[in-house]
């Protein structure tokens, strides 16, 4: 909230609820010590108009000092040619970079597609498209064991 501005309901709904459980509080201690229920309640009233009026002379000091203490700075354009600015739009990129492709795919085929889709809607088709090779790992369990081996040799 900036000074001139109406306050938002929300805050003065919080400033009203913050006073009546103060009051509250207030007017069952005084009832509790004093079993006089005139006492408790002015001691309720007492309580709320001053810790309203308290909470409003915080919420104007804080809001008027955040806003005076805040003074814009001038922004001067850049004097080296290799600083980076964050507003300063890559120009051509080369169609090979591996920044722009690091993370693309293939393009799907249209078989891959309609498999997709067709899985998708909870059927099943056949796929269009020709054999799509299909990877096999390489087995290196070998070339692992002997590893293994020759670790456990350089140890002993």
């Amino acid at each position: 909230m900036t000074t001139g501005q109406k306050p938002h309901p929300i805050e003065t709904s919080v400033e009203w609820l913050a006073a009546a459980a103060l009051a509250s509080a207030t007017c069952w201690s005084v009832w509790a010590l004093t079993a006089l229920p005139v006492a408790a309640v002015a001691g309720a009233i007492v309580t709320a108009i001053v810790s309203k009026l308290i909470l409003a002379a915080i919420g104007r000091s804080s809001t008027q000092a955040i806003a005076a203490a805040f003074v814009p700075v001038a922004f001067e354009e850049a004097t080296f040619a290799d600083e980076l600015l964050l507003d300063d739009p890559l120009i051509s990129i080369d169609p090979d970079s591996r920044v722009v492709r690091l993370f693309e795919r293939p393009d799907a085929t249209p078989g891959e597609l309609v498999t997709r889709i067709s899985d998708f809607l909870g059927e099943r088709a056949a796929p269009v498209s020709a054999q799509v090779p299909e990877y096999s790992p390489v087995d290196a369990s070998a070339a692992l064991h002997a590893a293994l081996a020759n670790i456990r040799a350089s140890l002993r």
